[in-house]
């Protein structure tokens, strides 16, 4: 493991260690969700196919060229980030197939995008790329529907609409 993935992370262990002491001094932690972030390979081409699938707009840009590193920050119109990062020579250890797949190996499974309507999102994530995971089906919970697909890297995204949550 190099020096760089093990800075990033111990920075993250130090993170999660000081949020669960403030749980445990009775504090609030987590206020709202602020971005879901994607290690991609090609930055260029994930940044333009989330902007053109979710209306996203760039919100910022860095670039560390000693660290070999770009990230950008997305953000839709109703505040929902996500960053795009960048490491020159990562790898993708898995590809998973499906969701199940995806919970066979500890850690980031999948993002869930609560949406208006299922099925035009889902078809117009198709025609721009995305591949179909599981199509349009009824959900757990009485009158939501769910699908998943795969964003341009093989990301996992499921999309699930529901009256009570709109």
């Amino acid at each position: 493991m190099n020096k760089k993935i093990k800075l990033m992370i111990a920075a993250a262990i130090f993170t999660i260690t000081s949020m669960a002491q403030q749980k445990q001094m009775g504090m609030d932690t987590i206020v709202n969700l602020d971005h879901v972030a994607l290690s991609v390979g090609n930055l260029d081409k994930m940044e333009a196919w989330y902007k053109t699938c979710f209306n996203m707009r760039e919100i910022q840009h860095l670039e560390i060229e000693s660290m070999q590193v770009r990230t950008v920050l997305l953000q839709a119109p109703n505040g929902f980030k996500v960053e795009l990062i960048e490491l020159k020579n990562s790898t993708r250890e898995q590809r998973f197939t499906d969701p199940l797949n995806a919970a066979s190996v500890q850690g980031y499974g999948h993002m869930a995008l609560i949406v208006k309507d299922l099925h035009t999102v889902f078809n117009e994530l198709i025609n721009n790329g995305a591949l179909q995971v599981i199509p349009p089906s009824p959900a757990v919970k009485k009158g939501d529907t769910y699908a998943y697909v795969k964003d341009l890297e093989g990301n996992l995204i499921e999309l699930i609409q529901g009256g009570q949550r709109l």
